[in-house]
Order: C-alpha cells, then structure tokens, then sequence
C-alpha cells in the first residue's frame, strides 16, 4: 500500500492535485462515490470534488490508497489518532467477541493500516487452529459424465448429453472430501484478505492458509450459506473462524470493484458498534441482583387489520428475582454522539418516555460518551412519576481507551439501583 490516510468520522476529504498533497485523486473520489451510491449512499456525503465521512468506521482501500477512519468523541485536537485507534479494536473485540490481540499489543505491533492487518492475522491464527486438528469433510452430492455408472442417473442431463452414446452415463452420487460449505466459506475470505494491501508477515500468512485449502472449490459463496450452517460436534470449532469470514465477506460489498479501481471495505456502523460494545460492559459489570436485557422488542401501536409497531431500547435492568427478572430498575438508552446544547433532543426524551410507559419503569437513562464539559441532567417527565436522565460514560483515562474504568463507572450506577 503506497499511501495511507487517516480520518475521523464526521471529517472530510477532498480531492487534491496530486497524492503528497493528502487528499484523494479524481480516480479515487470517483471509485468512492461509486462505492457509496451501490450501497445506497450510506457511507459518505458526496460534495463538490469532497466527501464527508458519516457514523460509519473502519478501513477503506481503493487502489493503492489505505483509508482509516477512527471514531472520535470529542473535537479536542490533544487527543491522538491513536488513542482512538485504541478504543476502535477494544471495541470490535468486547463488542463482536472477536479474540484480537489485546490493545497495547496491537499498537505496538500492527503499523498504521492496523485494523486490517488485525482482522487478517486473528483470522489466519482460527485457521492455523483448524488445520492443526484437521479441517472437517463431509458428504456432498456430485455430478459426473463418463463411462462409469455409480450413484444414479440424472435422466434429462444423461438424454441431453448422451443421446446415441450408450457407453456414457450422466450421474449423480455422494462424495466424501473436504469441499464443503464450511471449508468454502473460509476459503472465500482468505481469496478476499489475499487481494488486499496487507503488512508482508500478515500477508504471508494469509498466503500460507491458502495452501491450506487445496481441495476446496474457490467457487462463488452465497452469504446466505452462513444462515444454513449448522455446526456439529465435529465443527464446532469452526465457529470463531466463521464469525471473521462472515465479517470479512460482509463487508465486502457486493462486488470488489467500484468501475476501473478495486474498492474493499470493512465498516462499522458506529452506533450499533458503542450499543454493543456498553451492554456487553453492563453484562460483565452487573452483580447478580440485576438482570441485563438487550434489543426486547415491545408493542405499542396495534392497529386493526395492519401489523402493529414495536419499539426495542437497548438495555433494560430489571431486579433479579426467584422467579426470574423482576421490576424494571433502569432502561439505557446508548447514543454515540454529544447532544447539542448540552441537553438531549425532543425524540430522544419522548422516546425514554415511551419506554418508561411501556416496561413500567420508574428511571431511564440516555447514555452518551463523555466530552469536555458534560453536564449530567435529570428531569421529571410532566404528569408522571418516573425520570429521564441524562448521563456520561468517561472513555479515557491517564494512559489513553479504558475499558476497566468504564466498566467500574457501570459498575457504580448500577450499585446505586439496588442500593
């Protein structure tokens, strides 16, 4: 990869005479925007020779130029890029339960176009795992025409293929090799990882798991194959090799090439990634009077004749009873954004209102990252008895991303609902 730049979402670039310049070439600006609009736009906003980088993280390669772009909370320009970089990993790897390198370990060693590499190397170590116990076979139905006559004869293939040939016969029977779904899956995402700028250890790497595949199809996948694969006792351990497959294939688009330059990407929409990323902090820090709850749906509008409409809040805290979850304690609400003016919007409150009425709750909470001059805030909702408030959870602390400082901040709160 012979360039590389780094962004922060919400940030934008522009296209520049030349690559020294730090901006994109006219080539590239095209491939993008055609990228973007195959995706239905939902990626950048697209202006005079310029594009804006909206919720979406994570890395972009268009032909020989690397793109990151990293989340950023705040505005402050004393925090660095990698701090960020940092906090974007830990995230994946709470979030996703991916097993990636811890954070230090991977700023020390990874270089700039670090998320890929990452994602490459976690995938070719699951794949060395696999290979040290074998990859799994299995049966599978397969179609021949010859001379021999095994299995069963495939009577319209055999008549249109053999008419007059009485010593040929069209067959189909079941062979018994390592061809299957599973292995398939793996191997497309190693043919997609080997078309990309890698660092040259990942990279080889990449090319040494190849080898590894010799009797799998490089045919065309289905991403739809992931939801028909059942793992059985004897595939079980595909399954973290799968999660990054999926991942990798997913985020491919639907093709890799964007007109005259290759586009791949692997983006995160970063709302769903801080929704996740919190619950799995409220799951780890909650005692065991607390019950943690994510994505219920609920009912609220039931029209006659139609389908009716839910709501779904992120995390609902309920107190832990012997007969299983019991009063709701909290809903929280995640919002990866600062709230302008210092105070929530109209539909984020409205919305914690409906909730409270639905779940019966008495507090719920919209919870952002903290900035620079957070205030927290609570108020009464008019006419009832239950709140919304509105709280802040710090992302650094003295040595950069803290994960165990967030989860201790969680921790408090919720030592507070059961106090």
């Amino acid at each position: 990869m012979s360039r590389t730049i780094e962004v922060f979402e919400g940030a934008s670039l522009e296209v520049k005479a030349g690559p020294a310049a730090g901006g994109l070439s006219s080539a590239e600006f095209d491939a993008l925007v055609r990228f973007n609009d195959e995706h239905e736009r939902r990626y950048f906003d697209v202006g005079h020779r310029r594009i804006t980088m909206k919720r979406y993280v994570g890395y972009l390669e268009i032909g020989d130029l690397a793109i990151e772009i990293l989340p950023k909370a705040d505005r402050a320009a004393s925090t660095s890029a990698q701090v960020w970089r940092d906090g974007l990993i830990e995230m994946l790897r709470i979030a996703l339960g991916l097993r990636l390198e811890s954070v230090r370990t991977a700023s020390q060693q990874l270089t700039r176009s670090s998320l890929l590499d990452l994602i490459a190397a976690a995938y070719a170590g699951e794949l060395e795992v696999l290979q040290r116990h074998g990859l799994a076979k299995g049966y599978r139905r397969h179609e021949s025409n010859g001379v021999v006559f095994r299995g069963s004869l495939v009577i319209n293939e055999h008549l249109r293929q053999n008419l007059g040939r009485a010593d040929r016969f069209y067959v189909a029977y079941q062979t018994y090799d390592h061809d299957i779904t599973v292995n398939r899956l793996l191997r497309a995402a190693l043919d997609v990882l080997a078309a990309c700028a890698l660092s040259a250890g990942v990279a080889a790497r990449i090319a040494s798991c190849r080898g590894l595949f010799p009797e799998v199809s490089g045919a065309t996948v289905q991403l739809e194959w992931f939801d028909r694969v059942h793992l059985t006792r004897a595939t079980a351990r595909y399954g973290p090799a799968l999660q990054l497959a999926r991942m990798i294939l997913e985020h491919r688009g639907p093709q890799l090439r964007a007109g005259p330059v290759r586009v791949f990407s692997l983006l995160f929409d970063m709302s769903a990634l801080w929704e996740r990323y919190v619950a799995a902090l409220f799951r780890r820090a909650a005692p065991r009077e607390v019950v943690v709850s994510t994505q219920e749906r609920h009912l609220f509008w039931c029209p006659p004749a139609h389908p009716g409409r839910r709501v779904r809040p992120d995390i609902v805290l309920r107190a832990a009873t012997t007969r299983g979850p019991g009063r709701t304690l909290l809903v929280v609400d995640t919002k990866w954004k600062v709230p302008r003016r210092g105070i929530p919007s109209d539909d984020d409150l409205k919305q914690m209102f409906v909730y409270n009425e639905l779940l019966a709750g008495a507090r719920a909470a919209l919870l952002y990252p903290a900035v620079e001059g957070a205030v927290a805030l609570s108020g009464t909702y008019a006419q009832r008895d239950h709140s919304c408030e509105q709280i802040h959870l710090g992302l650094l602390d003295a040595t950069g991303w803290s994960t165990s400082s967030m989860r201790l901040q969680i921790a408090r709160l919720l030592a507070g609902l059961i106090a």
